[in-house]
């Protein structure tokens, strides 16, 4: 495989370990007031802290996936991790709803 290759099938991991986070975090369709409401009533803090923790670790997988990529870390890291995060942030914006759809009627189901 060569460099070239690597590097794309990398970014591709981390653009869907980012979107994952994303979705997880609810990201597009959480209003702040919404959010800031819920913590001061204390409502769904244990379930929330559940997501943060899912989201920081879909998070980290894909930092460590795109690392390798990088040829200068301290120079090419933040960049590489722009090109995932951007499309990421994108994918959850066009298709977030419906896989968090998806998501909470499997979990009626089972």
């Amino acid at each position: 495989m060569t460099i070239y290759v690597d590097a794309c099938l990398r970014l591709a991991g981390a653009i869907g370990l980012d979107s994952v986070a994303f979705v997880i975090w609810n990201v597009g369709t959480r209003s702040p007031t919404a959010l800031i409401r819920d913590v001061r009533r204390n409502r769904a803090f244990f379930s929330g802290a559940l997501r943060a923790l899912a989201g920081i670790v879909f998070m980290t997988a894909a930092t460590v996936l795109v690392v390798p990529t990088a040829i200068e870390p301290s120079r090419d890291l933040v960049p590489a991790l722009l090109l995932s995060l951007i499309p990421a942030l994108a994918i959850e914006l066009l298709v977030g709803d419906d896989l968090r759809r998806l998501a909470t009627g499997a979990m009626r189901s089972a």
